[in-house]
């Protein structure tokens, strides 16, 4: 954090399409490559800054990649070593005993920890003290690490026993190691805090992603420094990565912590929403940005909503990340008939090879050939007319679902919608009513490539306030890499301590977590003093398993803030009972300087809108002659009422025959049900 972190471009790597986007608004989008992702980046440079004259300041890349996720939900992970304490080699196959499926009598667990193999027992003991109940002895366990490294283990994960209280054996093993050119994460060094079965999980993941993301960077930098040459500059790109907790990271430190990447796309669109749709009046969003192969949906009230841990195929994962809910619902999901004759949409998706019907390239029937086919997305207008829609292809294919599925093309088609957004509807209804916030108050920030498509469908289910569609839909993860900021997180266990101990930020408990924060900032050439710092603390009743995440602020009493944060999150608090509050983590947040975005100019109208064309739309039984409007020639004080669609190069916004559309300051699309 200690060079100015000012990007000029944003980049979001999605299943289908991989959008850029710069500071000035140029926009472009390109097909996903996964095997290629640094040949994908450059091209969209190249289209974006070829022949201008960039002054003599570095260019910087900030980009989010679903490289991480792919790879842990397909378990395409390097091979990897795990050193553990003698005695507890199955640790991680253990878990923690729960059973996500109640009735199911042979369960299979979705992580099942590292090959038995591939498992080095380290004779050592730790105990929960800190103290030293028997030295490390290195020598054999290096033995054993070199003959697995000939035998293909390229990394290795060293997740010692109460290591967090004490990590002097894991340094010391961990060093032996690494001197021999050996690839190791050391769980005490990644996360320091209690818990051994999630600790070693995220370590373990981690040492798993190393080998892949080295690849990864090394494919960046390759193909950056083509870029560099090709424009005759000294100074290749400078790339940076989308973390999981909406800041963003070097290229350097994502090759030794690449577990922090595990949300790094969906976090992007988290940071373009708050930034895009948040005013003084409207602080309570549900964001819901759906792209071509899933819909992420989260819960913003009053800022981005970062917790300390997230789950992925099974892997606990000690990072902290976006409080983000994914489900299999994005435009290229496949309708197919299930084997017990009824309709199933997702969350097996068609990606961008072969892709939709509609690209005409083979793909089967998706949600994005039922918008075809219901005219909701018109002729000439995908992407700005750039990309050719076979309708005929999506037509095909939706008449051949309803005759296997018993249906008339225009039910299946609407069959199709209904499906897709009953998933959609859960997952809203999962993040708002199921944590006990009420939906109606919360405007739905819609977003990606088609989340203005069902949008207003949505809100009409779920009775939210408003649908607010940011200036460029398709393209606000990327525009949301543009708004990041650098941020570290740095945390450690205090478990027992009470909370009333923790009396300020500056409080001891604090000081050595400075010292590491300083030393980063310090290598990077900047000082903490220019940083953001927040002071956390993870605490809870005493007894409980969980803990909740509180800031600590000079003049306030912690205490009280855990009160009204259990209250309001579970409906009740033991403040009048003699139950203490203890500590379980601390943790130090530093942010690097914030991007506020530059106000957009917003034309005023006088007026109605004036359609560009009339096109035959599907809502009901058959079609309507509905007007097509161009988003950009629709300025403050014009409304629409509905039916309508609404171009523009990123996304298409459908204003069904119930709802009305107005255009607020800074541009942004708000749809209200009408009265």
């Amino acid at each position: 954090m200690g060079h100015r972190f000012q990007p000029d471009l944003g980049v979001d790597v999605g299943g289908t399409f991989t959008d850029f986007i710069t500071r000035d608004g140029k926009s472009f989008k390109l097909l996903s490559h996964s095997k290629k992702p640094g040949a994908v980046l450059v091209e969209g440079a190249e289209h974006l800054f070829s022949g201008e004259d960039l002054g003599a300041s570095r260019l910087q890349i900030a980009h989010g990649t679903t490289a991480a996720t792919n790879a842990i939900l397909t378990n395409d992970l390097a091979p990897t070593a795990f050193l553990v304490t003698e005695g507890f080699r199955d640790i991680l196959a253990l878990g923690r005993q729960s059973r996500p499926k109640l009735y199911d009598l042979e369960p299979k667990p979705l992580f099942g920890g590292p090959d038995r193999g591939h498992v080095i027992e380290v004779p050592e003991r730790v105990d929960v003290s800190g103290q030293v109940l028997q030295e490390i002895d290195c020598s054999e366990v290096i033995e054993k690490a070199l003959v697995l490294s000939k035998s293909g283990v390229q990394s290795f994960a060293v997740c010692l026993l109460h290591s967090y209280k004490n990590p002097q054996h894991e340094r010391v093993l961990g060093e032996a190691l690494r001197q021999l050119g050996l690839q190791v994460t050391c769980s005490s060094e990644l996360v320091p805090e209690f818990r051994e079965f999630e600790r070693f999980a995220t370590a373990f993941t981690n040492a798993g992603l190393v080998p892949l993301m080295r690849g990864y960077v090394a494919d960046l930098k390759e193909h950056g420094a083509k870029l560099g040459k090709t424009w005759g500059r000294e100074e290749d790109p400078q790339f940076y990565l989308m973390q999981s907790d909406g800041g963003v990271m070097s290229l350097d430190l994502a090759q030794e912590e690449p577990v922090r990447l595990v949300l790094s796309g969906p976090a992007g669109g988290v940071v373009g929403a708050w930034h895009g749709a948040a005013t003084k009046e409207r602080q309570r969003l549900i964001t819901f940005d759906m792209g071509g192969t899933s819909t992420d949906v989260a819960l913003l009230d009053g800022g981005e909503p970062v917790v300390g841990q997230a789950e992925i195929a099974g892997r606990p994962l000690l990072v902290p990340v976006l409080d983000i809910h994914t489900v299999g619902a994005g435009g290229g999901s496949i309708a197919r008939r299930d084997l017990g004759g009824a309709l199933l949409v997702g969350p097996s998706s068609a990606g961008s090879s072969p892709g939709p019907a509609c690209y005409g390239l083979g793909g089967p029937a998706t949600v994005t050939d039922a918008h075809v086919f219901l005219g909701r997305i018109p002729k000439g207008h995908f992407l700005g007319g750039s990309f050719d829609v076979d309708h005929e292809a999506a037509a095909k294919q939706i008449e051949a679902l309803g005759a296997e599925l018993g249906l008339s093309p225009i039910t299946c088609a609407l069959g199709i919608l209904e499906v897709a957004e009953s998933t959609m509807e859960r997952a809203l209804r999962r993040i708002s009513l199921e944590r006990g916030f009420d939906p109606r108050l919360f405007s739905l920030v819609c977003f990606g490539g088609a989340g203005a498509l069902h949008g207003a469908s949505l809100a009409r289910k779920l009775d939210l306030a408003e649908v607010v569609v940011p200036r460029d839909p398709g393209l606000l993860s990327a525009k949301g890499m543009l708004w990041a900021r650098q941020k570290r997180e740095y945390s450690v266990s205090l478990v027992g301590v009470e909370a009333s101990e923790i009396l300020s930020p500056s409080s001891s408990f604090f000081s050595d977590l400075r010292q590491r924060a300083q030393s980063d900032m310090t290598a990077s050439g900047g000082d903490l003093g220019e940083a953001q710092v927040l002071s956390l603390c993870d605490l809870r009743y005493a007894g409980q398993s969980f803990s909740m995440t509180i800031e600590v602020v000079e003049g306030e009493s912690l205490n009280e803030k855990f009160h009204q944060a259990h209250r309001r999150q579970y409906g009740f608090d033991l403040e009048d009972t003699d139950t203490g509050i203890e500590v379980t983590n601390i943790r130090l947040r530093v942010l690097g300087q914030e991007l506020l975005a530059e106000a957009e100019p917003s034309e005023t109208m006088e007026g109605p809108a004036l359609p560009i064309e009339y096109a035959a739309v599907i809502f009901g039984d058959s079609a309507e002659d509905v007007p097509i409007y161009q988003r950009a020639s629709i300025g403050v004080g014009q409304g629409i009422s509905g039916p309508a669609l609404i171009v523009e190069y990123s996304s298409t916004v459908v204003v069904p025959p119930d709802f009305e559309l107005a255009v607020e300051q800074g541009g942004n699309l708000v749809l209200r049900c009408k009265e």
